[in-house]
């Protein structure tokens, strides 16, 4: 299987997303919405993962010795890095 058949599609995620979001259950969801403490906690956990994926698998030598596997720790780190600063960008337009 290549790299793109692994993708999913937008619409794909778009079901994962509201399956999800279903098992949640009754979750008062305004409790999360930007400028409130749970947006902020996610963007701090976002803040987290980026740290240790830089920490402890960008510079992990096993990492580093392997082009794929540097090329998919760099990939992850980008898209915490673009998380962080969507969720930063709605979070602290709303205070």
């Amino acid at each position: 299987m290549t790299e793109t058949e692994n993708l999913m599609t937008d619409a794909d995620l778009e079901q994962q997303r509201l399956a999800d979001l279903a098992e949640l259950g009754d979750v008062d969801l305004t409790q999360y919405a930007p400028g409130t403490f749970g947006c902020h906690e996610a963007m701090h956990t976002t803040s987290l993962m980026l740290d240790m994926t830089d920490d402890q698998l960008l510079q992990h030598p096993a990492v580093l010795a392997n082009p794929e596997f540097y090329r998919l720790a760099g990939a992850v780190h980008e898209a915490l890095f673009a998380l962080y600063q969507a969720i930063g960008e709605k979070h602290l337009a709303a205070d």
